[in-house]
């Protein structure tokens, strides 16, 4: 018997109803009591949705129709271990807080699909002690007072044990105030400014890198590729915009380079959303720099690609935050000009790790994972492991078991850690002089380079089949 999800493909014109249906209903409500992952999977948006993140699923609960799922079996997952008891339990239910309408509709969506297949995965194996896991979505609809709300009726109307959530960092710091005053457990995957994680919240816990860690890592990554390209690099050159992550770029590459051996040579902050970076690629060229540091959005990383291009400027490296870098719009955009270019990736398809579980995510949903669908399906992982260590769903004590829970490799009767590190402990530290609390202190990223047209994995070279190539040619071969 197929699991429901890969049945659900073979009834895609009533899932597109059923979605229509529901989409005209709204899905900022509670995600209801029946469905599976599968209920979200049809390809309704088709590939070119997929593409842009904003694939067609209907907000319905994943966990609830586990027992289904738990009797067929999950195709390509790892069978139920034996021994373990059936679902008969009561639903631990997650929160999952994310803006899944408005602009950020498209990453939201394409974070639940990580959500919900780590909910198929964990109920298809048992669940948490024989309680099955039941998803619970919140939309926030990209807005703070609205986050504020879902958060207060997730948990006190429907009842929920934990939070993962949110994509935007502003929300994710609303939504934590609010987990803090009902004493609700609560995890970031993907929420990386460094000042969430300042205010000594208890029950507040982030998975991922804060963004001074994704600088960190780039300057490793210029230090290392060294020992495959015989290329130190000394000099850089720093280009972000005047938003609140351009200018924590900046102040990290301030902070790291001479801790790297290498020297800032040229700062260039412009206007978020310029209409000509003409002048500031013309300043880039003439400073010369071995690499530059790039962190822009989407539109504006276009056009640094298409200026540099015309003024035929050709730095060895240019490495970038992820940011628009990343955004899939941005490889189809700058064709025949962003070969050789390297970004931040939280996650690759071609990574060494999480290969089968990416083989069975792109079965059902029909693209690979990401970066986000990868964080956040660790997330809910993350707290399977730490319900069942704490043996009860109490806000409370599932709170301190997340303070202490040291998680290596893998997860206790479940898969490896698929993201670019090997352990996940949550620990009190500082950074320039300011405390922060409950980061996964061994968090890091991975570094991907545009070869042939895409994203490719070139960094940490354990995690990496690919070579650097060096210099960056930018034309496309």
């Amino acid at each position: 018997m197929k699991h429901p999800i890969i049945l659900k493909k073979q009834t895609l014109a009533i899932a597109a109803v059923a979605l229509a249906a529901f989409l005209l209903t709204g899905c900022a409500g509670p995600a209801g009591g029946a469905g599976t992952a599968g209920e979200r999977a049809a390809g309704v948006g088709g590939e070119a949705g997929q593409a842009a993140g904003a694939g067609g699923e209907a907000g319905l609960t994943a966990g609830a129709g586990a027992a289904a799922g738990q009797e067929a079996g999950v195709k390509g997952a790892a069978a139920k271990p034996s021994g373990r008891t059936a679902l008969t339990g009561q639903p631990i239910r997650i929160g999952a807080i994310y803006a899944l309408s408005g602009n950020n509709a498209a990453i939201g969506t394409n974070i639940l699909r990580g959500i919900d297949f780590a909910a198929e995965d964990i109920n298809a194996a048992g669940g948490v002690d024989g309680r099955p896991i039941e998803i619970i979505r919140g939309d926030t609809q990209g807005d703070e007072e609205v986050a504020r709300a879902v958060a207060k009726r997730l948990i006190t109307e429907e009842q929920v044990h934990a939070i993962v959530g949110c994509h935007q960092s502003t929300l994710t710091e609303i939504v934590a105030e609010v987990c803090e005053e009902y004493h609700i457990p609560m995890i970031t995957a993907i929420s990386t400014v460094d000042s969430i994680s300042t205010h000594h919240n208890e029950y507040f816990f982030r998975l991922c890198p804060m963004n001074s860690l994704y600088l960190e890592n780039m300057f490793m990554y210029m230090k290392e590729q060294a020992e495959q390209t015989g290329k130190e690099v000394k000099t850089i050159a720093v280009f972000a915009d005047n938003s609140m992550i351009g200018q924590e770029a900046i102040r990290c590459a301030r902070i790291y380079a001479p801790q790297y051996g290498m020297e800032i040579v040229k700062e260039i902050q412009y206007g978020q959303g310029a209409a000509d970076l003409t002048d500031e690629i013309l300043e880039l060229k003439a400073a010369g720099a071995d690499a530059v540091l790039a962190e822009s959005y989407v539109s504006d990383a276009s056009l640094l690609m298409r200026t540099m291009y015309e003024q035929n400027y050709r730095p060895p490296i240019l490495i970038a935050k992820a940011n628009g870098f990343a955004d899939p719009s941005f490889i189809p955009a700058t064709r025949g000009m962003s070969e050789g270019v390297t970004s931040v990736v939280e996650w690759n398809p071609d990574m060494t790790k999480g290969q089968e579980i990416n083989r069975r995510f792109k079965e059902i949903f029909g693209v690979d994972m990401n970066g986000h669908s990868a964080e956040s399906y660790t997330a809910v992982w993350t707290f399977k492991t730490a319900f069942e260590q704490a043996g009860t769903d109490d806000g409370e004590t599932v709170k301190d078991v997340l303070t202490k829970i040291d998680i290596r490799e893998s997860f206790p009767d479940g898969p490896e850690i698929i993201l670019p590190y090997d352990r996940i402990k949550f620990e009190d530290h500082e950074f320039d002089g300011v405390r922060h609390y409950h980061n996964n202190i061994y968090a890091s990223v991975a570094i991907a380079q545009i070869q042939d047209g895409e994203y490719k994995t070139v960094w940490p070279f354990e995690y990496s089949n690919q070579r650097i190539e060096y210099p960056a040619g930018y034309e496309n071969r």
